[in-house]
């Protein structure tokens, strides 16, 4: 391996060290009580390379966050050809049901991801900049697909609306984990809901960019 390769390799994998033992700091005592001081010291480096991973500490708790947004952009700039941008992000949401697994393992903890964000304003915050950051890098690619003018809403509007169902999906998804059930019967509600969904939004939506 070439010494850059290297370099990013040790990067990723301190970002990673940091951010799994900040979570699990988070999850066994609360956001709000856990210092950076602490998080440093449990992950052996200094508060100085916590922040140069993560500039703020509410970033610790979104460190997947560019993971989603590039994965939601894929779902536009990297789909096969004449397939549409809403068949792109069904098939993404179809796919959620690999979550099964991981959801299971995260309602075990005391507080889970969505228990720290709830409630708390800072987290909250930064939810909604997340989800705009992901809605605005949409709309600029549709917009760009499309060959918008400037100041079109459209774009904005679809990428918004992809987003919502994306989210509303998953969240469905969680509370059909968090209630019980075999897998099996979880993917098949999961799977219909994503269909119900797309269908309807394909009545409105399935023509967008035209291509």
């Amino acid at each position: 391996m070439r010494a850059g390769g290297l370099r990013e390799l040790k990067k990723n994998q301190t970002r990673q060290l940091i951010a799994d033992t900040a979570n699990a700091l988070f999850r066994a005592r609360g956001f709000d009580e856990v210092t950076v001081d602490e998080i440093a010291a449990a992950a052996q480096v200094s508060k100085k390379t916590v922040f140069n991973h993560f500039p703020t500490k509410e970033d610790l708790v979104f460190y997947r966050a560019e993971d989603r947004e590039a994965m939601s952009l894929a779902a536009v700039t990297d789909r096969p050809a004449g397939f549409s941008i809403l068949d792109s992000f069904r098939a993404m949401c179809l796919a959620q049901t690999r979550f099964i697994p991981g959801m299971r393992r995260d309602l075990v903890h005391p507080r889970s991801f969505y228990d720290l964000v709830s409630g708390n304003p800072s987290l909250e915050r930064k939810m909604h900049e997340v989800n705009e950051r992901i809605i605005e890098v949409l709309a600029g690619a549709l917009a760009a697909e499309a060959g918008a003018e400037p100041g079109d809403p459209l774009p904005r509007v679809v990428a918004s609306t992809l987003v919502s169902a994306q989210r509303a999906l998953y969240r469905r998804l969680r509370q059909r984990v968090r209630e019980g059930g075999p897998d099996e019967e979880i993917g098949r509600a999961h799977r219909a809901d994503v269909e119900r969904v797309f269908d309807l939004l394909g009545k409105g939506l399935g023509g967008y960019p035209q291509t």
